[in-house]
């Protein structure tokens, strides 16, 4: 390594250093310096991945997370983890030097919790995926678009998100919502078993037999709060063909629309997901419009029945229709379609990545009992006034239920199992999208859960993280988050791996 790349490195850490330092037990293994040269080149040679100072060719794009809001932070360097052994030697290294550090998976993150101006940690490389007595093991780095292409060739799935450049890794351990939980559960509740490098550096293994305390916790309870997973086992469903229907209707109507949208979803079977997307730009000459949408894998026509009592009930509002047929992985991954799977990355995944980034920020609600008529007023009123007023945004309201709820509460540490809603808030605009316009897409999101609290349970998605919720603990660990705090007293007592809204030693 060049001197002037250490230098660099050297105050980009220093810069990062905006949490206070942990107070290690054995501290006398604790270096009080920063790492020099010698030191880094040492641990590049336990490496099976690589480090990567600024001046490495693949730098600018691999520094970049899927949310382009945080382009701008000045990573000191990264480490690329190709094996678990990997993982350990980076953590051994960062708890040496008490280097500031994130982790990443996938780095969707609303709050930049996938970048960072000290070390960043990538485990992108720990992707592989393999299948035995419908057993997945899935490599922590591993993106949905290849979970489902790799598991898809032999009819194979688990429950999972749509989006096929999100990570696994912080998809499961938040919970895990997509249009299979209803009848399949949420990710975490198909997960088998955890490879886990603890906050000293030693792999170890959590299931139902093997450390059950903390196998509870990660599931739901969050990722990089007790360690960081390397690999996953799933237990898998087979798969079938896709029945989708997309119903378009007026905003104006929208109040009609989500109550009898409602009252419908109660006579859901567990077959059928469903969801309710409003999206505007702020055009005065766009008409904004809620869209329904229903889907069932391997029951068309028991979707279609249903779907038609919809329609009956919703005859008098103008509507546009679309049903279509797929086949299962066709549908799953609709983001790739036209591109081979290294193309149907985002470009800082890989090389040939084609998807594209945009700058976001979120919120989320949860809602354990359907919407009166007074909260659909509000709630949509408030979407049609911020249009008016000229700024784009969106909102999603999506069914729960189902093998969701059908889980008992202590199972794991998901804390919304009694909710029949959850709603998403979303602001996002293209690359390069001016911080001052995202910080106030940010305050709309918080401020549309602030104006719903009246109506919601309270909770927030942990996978949607808003870092103006004040209450955050409440919010998304409800009351599992005492004893997730003294899981991580016993896992990790020293804190290491920290971060703003992160789990606190009790």
């Amino acid at each position: 390594m060049k001197r002037r790349d250490f230098l660099l490195l050297s105050a980009a850490t220093l810069a990062g250093c905006h949490l206070p330092p942990p107070v290690f037990s054995d501290a006398a293994k604790i270096s009080t310096a920063l790492p020099d040269a010698d030191d880094w080149q040492r641990l590049a040679q336990q490496l099976t991945g690589d480090l990567l100072f600024p001046a490495a060719d693949d730098y600018n794009r691999l520094k970049k997370a899927a949310n382009a809001r945080y382009d701008e932070v000045p990573t000191a360097v990264i480490i690329r983890c190709q094996t678990a052994a990997d993982v350990q030697h980076a953590v051994r290294f960062i708890r040496q030097y008490q280097l500031p550090f994130t982790v990443r998976s996938g780095g969707h993150s609303y709050t930049g919790l996938s970048s960072t101006s000290g070390v960043l940690l990538d485990i992108g490389l720990l992707n592989l995926i393999s299948l035995r007595q419908n057993i997945a093991s899935i490599g922590a780095g591993a993106k949905l678009g290849d979970v489902y292409a790799t598991l898809g060739l032999q009819q194979r799935s688990i429950p999972a998100g749509s989006c096929a450049s999100v990570g696994i890794a912080g998809l499961v351990l938040g919970g895990g919502l997509g249009i299979a939980d209803r009848r399949f559960g949420l990710t975490c509740d198909a997960l088998r078993r955890v490879e886990l490098v603890t906050a000293t550096g030693e792999l170890i293994y959590c299931s139902n037999t093997e450390h059950p305390e903390l196998f509870w916790a990660l599931r739901g309870g969050g990722g990089g709060q007790f360690g960081i997973a390397t690999q996953f086992e799933f237990d898998t469903f087979a798969t079938a063909p896709i029945r989708n229907y997309i119903g378009r209707y007026p905003l104006k109507d929208g109040n009609q629309v989500l109550a009898v949208w409602q009252q419908w979803l109660k006579t859901l079977p567990d077959e059928i997901w469903s969801q309710a997307t409003v999206w505007f730009n702020g055009q005065q000459d766009s008409k904004p419009e809620i869209q329904l949408r229903a889907c069932s894998m391997g029951h068309p026509a028991l979707l279609s029945q249903h779907w038609y009592q919809l329609a009956l009930q919703l005859g008098s509002v103008w509507s546009e229709v679309d049903m279509q047929d797929h086949q299962y992985l066709d549908f799953m991954l609709t983001d790739c379609d036209g591109l081979e799977m290294p193309e149907c990355k985002l470009p800082n995944q890989h090389e040939r990545g084609q998807l594209k980034r945009v700058a976001m920020a979120g919120s989320s609600d949860i809602f354990n009992d359907y919407l009166p008529l007074s909260a659909l007023h509000h709630l949509l009123n408030a979407i049609r006034k911020r249009h008016r007023d000229g700024f784009r945004g969106g909102l999603m309201l999506t069914s729960m239920g189902g093998a969701i709820r059908r889980v008992p509460p202590g199972h794991s540490a998901f804390a919304h199992r009694a909710a029949v809603l959850s709603a998403q808030y979303l602001f996002s605009g293209p690359v390069g999208t001016p911080e001052a316009m995202l910080q106030e897409g940010a305050v709309w999101v918080n401020q549309m859960r602030k104006q719903m609290r009246r109506w919601s349970s309270n909770g927030a998605y942990l996978n949607y993280t808003d870092a103006l919720i004040k209450d955050w603990p409440q919010a998304y660990y409800g009351d599992n988050y005492v004893a997730l705090q003294q899981l991580k007293r016993q896992y990790d007592p020293d804190n290491l791996f920290r971060f703003a809204q992160s789990i606190q030693p009790a």
